[in-house]
């Protein structure tokens, strides 16, 4: 999509931790005493904030994406900091633990049960509250450390500052593309040795915020609650909270506590599996079974502050978005494949919008009694009142004007994730086994293909990535988009995103990793199917 002529760097930070993972195919389990042949061995980084800001790096706009983590300062932290450097991640906000290693994660897939035991190992302490202000005390505060000093906007704002955005996950502006999809905007001086001391992130001239995004990983309640609170209130204080936006990951798997951190947030990512209670209720006359992804988000609507988004990814059963000041409701299927043969992804004929693949995939709708109407009557209400179908964006989507939408039978994939969100520093380095685990509404899953594994960590990462970038290409001045008020409003369509194309983009992008994409190629496929034109 054209962008704006201003141009503005997105300035995002994540919290979150980095390790290693070795994973190691087996025939089956071993047993104990006895020694085992693995018939692959595979090694990877892992850790949700390192690739959300990595395919944020390679995405094609002017982005300063920069880590804070615990780094241990060994030969391999090293080198796993250089591997951050190199994708375009700044690592100059984290912690660095002299004589310390990397954490890491061993994972063990026995072929005949399906049963994946993984082994934690985590050398490092976690970013306390107290680390955090450390570190991010000159970017908040520059004036109270000694020596610190920021350069100052070479231009001054071409206009007079806009107003108070009334929503707070917009933006003043959106560089253009990247001529190149490896490039990265020069942040160092010229000859610095350092590249992890980069000068991030940089003022601008059209925002009073030191930066435009700060993500949580969430693993920890206490500190992240800590963490949001000190930013948030720092930020009031100075006037430029409305500036910036604060999201949180709660986490793929339930956590006592976890919904504290919602009222504090601007944007809020959760999955089926955070809130138990809410994806599976005792079933009985009046609930027949488990809730709809709708009514999971209107159940805590009433946690959230007005102008958040809730933001829910199912895995291969998609995703759905609950936007609280406009009222409206976005549920997008998951993203398959587009069959052999298929034409162009990116084309809104006539044609294309009847096709259907042969799963039945549904693409965006917006909030109306086609979703809420037999699942959760008591919500219709909370609707805009109308019911409509957004054009496709990409042929791994398809319309189905049935009364209820088809299903696909496809697997959910495991709740399961190295290193996973836990407040017990003890549980963090235990061993622990899972098995396959299915969404609500999902079919029956079909038979395991070891030659098409399902990512399920990276794709919730990619959403998430997915979901950060195009909320940043929302553009103010205007309220956000809503379909009763698109066609009032003389809103300049090329120029921002609407929410169910923000919905849509990120879908994909977790449909692809989820189907195999490795990380360093999927901005090249998201900008090959037409994304970006």
């Amino acid at each position: 999509m054209p962008s704006p002529s201003i141009s503005k760097p997105f300035r995002i930070f994540s919290t979150g931790t980095i390790f290693f993972t070795y994973s190691l195919d087996l025939s089956s389990h071993p047993v104990p005493g006895t020694a085992s042949r693995a018939q692959a061995v595979t090694a990877a980084r892992g850790g949700s904030a390192g690739h959300i800001l990595g395919l944020l790096a390679a995405l094609p706009a002017a982005v300063e994406p920069m880590l804070i983590a615990s780094l241990g300062a060994s030969s391999d932290g090293i080198r796993l900091r250089d591997e951050l450097e190199a994708g375009g991640v700044r690592t100059k906000y984290c912690k660095t633990w002299p004589g310390l290693g990397v954490p890491s994660a061993w994972v063990m897939h026995a072929r005949d049960t399906g049963e994946r035991t993984v082994i934690n190992h985590n050398p490092l302490p976690e970013v306390s509250h107290e680390d955090f202000i450390a570190l991010l005390g000159p970017v908040l505060a520059p004036e109270n450390y000694i020596g610190i000093s920021h350069p100052q906007p070479s231009q001054p704002p071409p206009n007079p500052p806009s107003p108070a955005p009334v929503f707070p996950n917009a933006f003043v502006s959106t560089p253009p593309p990247r001529s190149s999809m490896t490039s990265r905007p020069a942040t160092a001086p010229a000859g610095s040795a350092a590249p992890h001391m980069a000068i991030v992130p940089t003022l601008s001239p059209l925002s009073p915020a030191p930066f435009d995004w700060l993500h949580f990983e969430g693993r920890s309640i206490k500190t992240t609650l800590s963490n949001i609170l000190g930013v948030d209130g720092l930020a009031r204080e100075r006037k430029w909270r409305a500036h910036c936006v604060l999201s949180v990951d709660l986490g793929r798997r339930a956590r006592e506590g976890v919904e504290v951190l919602i009222p504090h947030a601007d944007v809020i990512f959760l999955t089926a599996q955070t809130f138990p209670s809410l994806s599976n209720p005792q079933p009985n006359a009046a609930n027949p079974g488990p809730p709809s992804p709708r009514a999971i988000l209107l159940a805590l609507a009433r946690h959230a502050p007005p102008h958040a988004l809730l933001i829910l990814y199912g895995g291969a059963l998609g995703s759905a978005l609950l936007s609280l000041p406009t009222r409206e409701y976005l549920q997008s299927s998951s993203w398959s494949p587009p069959p052999m043969g298929r034409s162009h992804a990116h084309t809104n004929s006539n044609l294309h919008s009847i096709i259907s693949t042969a799963e039945g995939v549904e693409s965006v709708r917006s909030g109306s009694e086609f979703w809420a109407g037999r699942r959760s009557p008591e919500s219709s209400g909370f609707t805009m009142g109308i019911s409509s179908s957004v054009g496709n964006r990409d042929s791994g989507y398809s319309e189905d004007h049935d009364d209820e939408p088809r299903g696909r039978t496809s697997s959910a994939g495991e709740s399961f994730h190295p290193l996973d969100d836990d407040d017990d520093e003890d549980d963090a380095r235990s061993t622990h086994t899972t098995r396959g685990t299915s969404l609500p509404h999902s079919l029956p899953n079909p038979p395991i293909r070891t030659n098409d594994p399902q990512d399920e960590e990276g794709a919730h990462s990619a959403f998430v990535a997915g979901m950060i970038w195009s909320l940043s290409r929302r553009i103010l001045p205007g309220a956000p988009y809503t379909p009763v008020q698109a066609e009032e409003k003389e809103v300049d369509v090329t120029a921002r995103w609407r929410l169910d194309e923000c919905l849509r983009f990120a879908t994909e992008c977790a449909g692809r990793k989820a189907c195999g994409c490795e990380w360093g190629n999927l901005a090249m496929e998201m900008r090959d199917m037409g994304w970006f034109d």
